[in-house]
């Protein structure tokens, strides 16, 4: 391979580098205008991430300084949030988590505001008070539930609550051997909100359901009246909450009326 440097060449092949002509845009308008712009020009090759997007559009010291904390190789952010984080820190998918967890998900418009700052050291403050309240709350590390949870929403609203971390993971321990609990994920957000929906426990099969109907002839235990089985919802007699298991003799059929105001208490 024969290299060279600019110094090597002769004057017909340098003139021909120098004067080589390059066609230039220069991209104008409002913040959103710009995102469009890029994406609509990022479509051959490898494409940029949304936020490596942003950080185009948003350019400047408060970026650059973010990356240092975020995106190098290495970088402390994965040094400390390697088993909480989902994505790849290069391809900025930590520094997009940090700041959508900082701005409530407004990542533009934080990015907008701080992006003539010069250095992201709140952004990086943050982002170790999350990791640190996580390691002292829940200190046992189930890293491979931990990593798609949405630390930083749960972090905002808990972060000032007093908890007690033997029992979160004695809890914890119970729920990730709970054949009943279909997301794993959700224990962390469940066990502060205590809203089941994030456990997306095992529902009751369709041959439960017919069983328990045809036992009860349709009739509705609260409210004695008879139904038809489509408007009956399976529950269970036994909550689940309170160890109730989702099995055929822990089945009831209940009209949806019964249902929801069961629910509400």
């Amino acid at each position: 391979m024969n290299e060279r440097s600019i110094h090597n060449l002769t004057d017909d092949e340098r003139d021909r580098i120098l004067n080589y002509k390059l066609m230039v845009y220069i991209c104008s308008g409002t913040d959103s205008e710009k995102l469009k712009w890029f994406e609509t020009i990022n479509i051959a090759g490898e494409r940029l991430t949304k936020q490596e997007l942003r950080n185009a559009v948003y350019a400047g010291a408060w970026v650059s300084d973010a990356k240092r904390y975020f995106s190098r190789r290495g970088c402390p952010a994965y040094q400390i949030g390697q088993d909480y984080l989902t994505g790849s820190h290069i391809r900025q998918d930590y520094l997009e988590t940090a700041i959508k967890w900082i701005s409530g998900g407004k990542i533009e418009a934080y990015m907008s505001a701080h992006q003539h700052d010069p250095t992201a050291i709140e952004l990086w403050n943050y982002f170790q008070s999350v990791i640190g309240w996580i390691q002292a709350i829940f200190t046992v590390k189930w890293a491979k539930y931990m990593k798609s949870v949405d630390w930083g929403s749960l972090y905002n609203a808990y972060k000032d609550e007093i908890l007690d971390p033997a029992d979160i993971e004695t809890e914890t321990a119970k729920l990730i051997l709970d054949d009943d609990v279909g997301s794993k994920v959700g224990i962390y957000p469940y066990i502060l909100t205590r809203d089941e929906k994030h456990l997306s426990t095992r529902a009751f099969s369709d041959a439960m359901r017919q069983k328990a109907y045809e036992k009860q002839a349709g009739i509705c235990p609260i409210c004695k009246a008879e139904f038809d089985i489509s408007a009956m919802d399976a529950d269970h007699i036994d909550p689940w909450s309170e160890g109730g298991k989702t099995i055929e003799d822990n089945c009831q059929m209940l009209c949806k009326s019964c249902n929801r105001r069961k629910s509400s208490k």
